[in-house]
């Protein structure tokens, strides 16, 4: 069965209004397309994010092979007469520390290979015995050798910091080209086609008229528009402040059924299910777009080869002036639209795409199912489905408007979700790491990475990072006053405990030739990331302004503090992600009103 399949079940308002649209739920209750969803992709749709079973069997298994690697290698160093016969039994089995290490993985790559294949007709599980391994090895570490583990991880979370940083600013290099745009907006042969406009709602009372006010300034003929805006069946707000402010003739009301997930792409799926338009685009309820967007967007697909699939506008803050949150934000988002996408196009890695100003051809995006109803990111897993379909995505040269939030914790609740749909993304496509690499290819997998996992993760670790840093500095510092030379602090093991500061550099008399190696690429990745940090400052300075913006030089050169507030945003939603992943926080729009 097809979603066409349940319409002719809907119930349309028979008064002479507006044309409102009512889905009815699934037999038995619930959304009829989410079901239809998990059955079509039910290997990569965010129903389920981490099998934690599976996290315990690769947990078991590195264990296993843990002993099995170490055993390999021959019998271990002797330990003194005092240990205890528990401490003498562990160190028999895994006292061997890099072979330990190498069985871990051997074993990993086995557990993690029978995930996918064991759960090939349901959901793989090829990353969760990776998350086991490195539970285990961070464990054994810790108890082998603290500070050894202290070293190894900051300097693993440097280097993958550091690639991010470089792959960061090569991106925003790159990323001169700010779309595609026609001087000229000639009609196409056979006329302008017609194009469906979405625009899901939910809580939006405040802002509803705006949305009728900025769509009626579309230059776009409206015989060839459909616009469709989409409510939950709980929203009677919304839908009263729509029917009063009056609804244009080309538009109609679509009441998605009260059921789970209650999320923007589950309501988007049921615009896709009714859209007639050849080509598809979505708008927020606070979106301001320009006037002639939609006409860019045709003529760029007229311009493009049939594998172009989406267009991607760029985002901008009109109410950037307002606070210094709003400031932060703005300058985020003038790097991440004006700059980075364009450069991730040349870069030929996936799009995380925006939340909306995204313009489809709507039978491919048919196709591809439309939007997760599970994923709280849903543009950013559409990004990445759509490379791995083989289609490609570019930028248009348009900007929408939207209003930046300007309240700490509205910001926070709208942000912890990004970074949460982020996290589930990544983790939905890492299912099948070898099937990803195989599809994308080891660049664009590298750039998927890079450009959504790191994102989220390296925001949390941020706080962490530059809290060990402080830590150190001051502790270092202390030393130094002591009589410790730079040297005796950085890289001499303190036996004796008369230092407050830690080791970094593993080089001194008696330390191992790989740590020792190891420890120094971890030293310079540490120098690196400071340096990274600063970078990103003058990015922002220089980069984050758009034409006609003031008042953001000092805006640049503070946005370390609101490095800290995504920090915090980040952590949320890693707490979210273990305990309600699905759950979509709502960001109240129509402050800028208000304040």
């Amino acid at each position: 069965m097809t979603s066409s399949d349940y319409f002719p079940a809907v119930d349309a308002d028979a008064s002479a209004g507006p044309a409102i649209v009512r889905v009815a739920p699934a037999p038995g209750g619930g959304d009829p397309l989410v079901a239809e969803y998990v059955s079509r992709f039910r290997a990569t749709c965010a129903v389920r994010t981490i099998a934690w079973m599976w996290v315990l069997i690769g947990a078991l298994g590195a264990v296993i092979g843990g002993a099995i690697g170490s055993r390999l290698a021959g019998i271990a160093p002797a330990l003194d007469d005092a240990q205890s016969p528990l401490v003498r039994l562990v160190n028999d089995w895994f006292g061997n520390p890099w072979w330990c290490i190498a069985g871990m993985a051997a074993a990993t790559v086995i557990t993690g290979a029978l995930g996918v294949w064991l759960n090939r007709r349901r959901i793989p599980a090829g990353q969760e015995p990776w998350m086991g391994f490195t539970l285990v090895a961070f464990a054994y570490l810790l108890l082998f050798d603290p500070v050894a583990f202290l070293g190894v991880f900051t300097g693993v979370v440097c280097l993958v910091y550091l690639a991010a940083i470089l792959f960061r600013l090569l991106a925003v290099a790159l990323g001169g080209d700010h779309g595609a745009r026609a001087e000229a907006l000639t009609e196409p042969a056979g006329g302008w086609p017609l194009y469906t406009v979405l625009v899901p709602l939910y809580r939006e009372r405040n802002v509803a008229r705006n949305i009728l006010a900025s769509l009626a300034k579309l230059d776009y003929p409206h015989d060839r528009l459909e616009v469709k805006f989409l409510l939950e069946a709980d929203d009677a707000d919304t839908l009263e402040a729509l029917v009063s402010a009056g609804i244009p003739a080309h538009a109609e009301i679509v009441i998605v059924p009260l059921a789970q997930p209650k999320t923007k792409p589950r309501a988007c799926n049921h615009g896709l299910a009714r859209a007639r338009g050849e080509f598809l685009v979505i708008f927020d309820a606070e979106d301001r777009p320009d006037a002639d967007q939609l006409k860019q967007a045709v003529l760029a697909f007229r311009g493009a080869s049939e594998n172009v699939v989406c267009f991607q506008a760029q985002l901008a803050y009109h109410n950037h002036r307002q606070n210094l949150l709003t400031r932060w934000f703005a300058l985020e988002y003038n790097v991440w639209f004006r700059r980075y996408l364009a450069g991730l196009v040349r870069l030929g890695t996936p799009i995380p795409l925006g939340g909306t100003s995204n313009h489809f051809r709507t039978d491919a995006l048919r196709t591809l199912g439309g939007w997760d109803p599970f994923n709280v990111t849903e543009d950013c897993d559409l990004g990445v489905r759509l490379a791995m379909s083989g289609a490609a995505t570019r930028t248009l040269d348009s900007t929408t408007w939207e209003e930046a939030t300007s309240r700490v914790g509205n910001w926070l609740r709208q942000r912890s979700r990004w970074l949460k749909g982020y996290l589930v993304t990544h983790l939905v496509w890492s299912r099948r790491p070898l099937h990803l690499l195989r599809t994308l290819g080891p660049w664009p997998t590298l750039g998927f990475f890079l450009s959504v996992f790191c994102v989220a993760a390296l925001s949390a670790f941020n706080v962490v990072l530059w809290l060990v840093t402080g830590v150190y500095a001051v502790l270092a510092t202390i030393d130094w006053h002591h009589g410790f030379s730079l040297w005796e602090i950085v890289a001499t093991r303190d036996i004796e405990h008369q230092r407050l500061s830690w080791q970094v550099v593993f080089a001194g008399p008696g330390e191992g030739p790989v740590l020792g190696t190891l420890s120094v690429v971890f030293a310079v990745a540490a120098v690196a990331l400071f340096a990274g940090n600063i970078a990103f400052i003058l990015l922002a300075a220089l980069a984050g302004r758009r034409p006609g913006q003031r008042g953001m030089w000092w805006a640049a050169l503070s946005s370390p503090l609101y490095w800290w507030l995504i920090a915090f945003a980040a952590w949320k939603g890693i707490w979210q992600l273990l305990v309600k992943p699905h759950y979509w926080e709502k960001t109240v729009h129509g402050l800028d009103q208000h304040e």
